[in-house]
């Protein structure tokens, strides 16, 4: 059997589950996946299907590790900040095993970042494939290099959500909230997610059947002291193995929405029928599947007013929030599957192997 071997930063619990898929697909095709990381997300619910190793990151080790797996196909998905994905892709090229470079093309969070993405530049000249989070940010790659390109749309996998049974009323009592429509916010506290923004917004609304519930870590937010206590709930950060209680306040909620950088939140949100309510300006890719006025809304940048707008438009107006919320499930299971993702890391592998095969 042909082995893929990733080697990736710290592996988060929704990614395990996406590796279980890829193993279980992978194989089905002739390969093994395989996976070392510095660090596997604590509290991880998922049990590993896949080849899996925690290997603090020293080239010295991972370069051993590498021998001794002799892969067919290393995959790269590392940060260029670690000192040790520039050792590990010069080796590797020396070494002559084909390299896949996975990442969003550059960092699309810096403002000016010309010299910056020299670096990426670089790095995609030296890989042999590029794997994208969409289509989006094909334009970040320059036009020698677009022909290393495989598209895996960024997402989570559906298939291991939990089946709510719980009513959204049972919900509301189970977590004591008393409010008849709820925005949800959900995120880790970075200062790119905005979530100042919609506190912001809630100190303007009046009306008292409307509320904003906030889930996640406080990080230098302190949150607590600035929400309006009348209206807005902050139940901190939320972990359980199953993903049932985060799933349950998905499920109770009529609106999500986080001001910056939406992430993969944004996938949560429609996969459980919100739309989702943002802002232009520094975006990540999965930001691709929100379509103005179909499932969700994008206000103006730091744009308060109109944020607040969209939020009351949408939860006075039942009928329009229905249609934007079967559109959204729709969109993302389209748009979005777990399957989608894999294919596009097929789609690589296979157009290495053609390669492979040529040269030999």
């Amino acid at each position: 059997m042909k082995k893929i071997l990733l080697i990736s930063s710290e592996v988060m619990h929704y990614r395990a589950s996406i590796y279980n898929y890829f193993t279980d697909m992978f194989k089905e095709n002739g390969w093994e996946f395989i996976v070392r990381s510095d660090k596997l997300q604590k509290q991880n619910p998922h049990p590993l299907k896949f080849n899996f190793k925690e290997i603090p990151f020293n080239f010295s080790q991972y370069k051993k590790e590498i021998i001794n797996i002799n892969p067919d196909i290393v995959i790269v998905f590392l940060h260029l900040k670690n000192f040790i994905t520039w050792q590990l892709v010069h080796w590797l090229k020396l070494k002559k095993i084909p390299i896949v470079y996975w990442n969003k093309g550059i960092n699309l969070e810096v403002p000016n970042p010309f010299i910056r993405n020299q670096f990426f530049y670089y790095i995609h000249n030296i890989c042999d494939r590029i794997i994208l989070y969409s289509s989006q940010e094909v334009e970040y790659i320059k036009m020698k290099n677009r022909h290393k390109i495989s598209i895996a749309n960024n997402t989570l996998n559906y298939e291991d959500f939990p089946d709510i049974k719980e009513s959204k009323e049972e919900i509301k009592t189970e977590f004591g909230i008393p409010f008849e429509k709820v925005v949800l916010f959900v995120g880790r506290m970075r200062e790119v997610k905005k979530v100042d923004h919609v506190i912001a917004v809630f100190h303007s609304i009046k009306n008292e059947n409307v509320g904003l519930v906030i889930v996640g870590d406080d990080m230098h937010q302190n949150i607590s002291e600035k929400i309006n206590k009348r209206n807005t709930i902050y139940l901190g950060e939320i972990y359980d193995p199953e993903h049932v209680k985060i799933s349950k306040l998905f499920k109770m909620a009529d609106i999500f929405c986080i001001p910056g950088d939406v992430g993969l939140g944004l996938n949560q949100a429609f996969y459980w029928g919100l739309p989702v309510i943002t802002e232009d300006g520094y975006q990540p890719p999965e930001i691709h599947y929100l379509i103005n006025g179909r499932n969700g809304f994008i206000v103006p940048q730091d744009d308060l007013i109109k944020l607040k707008e969209k939020i009351m438009y949408l939860l006075e107006n039942d009928k329009i929030r229905q249609k934007f919320s079967e559109d959204a499930r729709y969109d993302i299971l389209r748009n979005a599957s777990i399957n989608n993702m894999f294919m596009g890391f097929k789609h690589c592998v296979d157009s290495l192997s053609k390669l492979n095969n040529h040269s030999h």
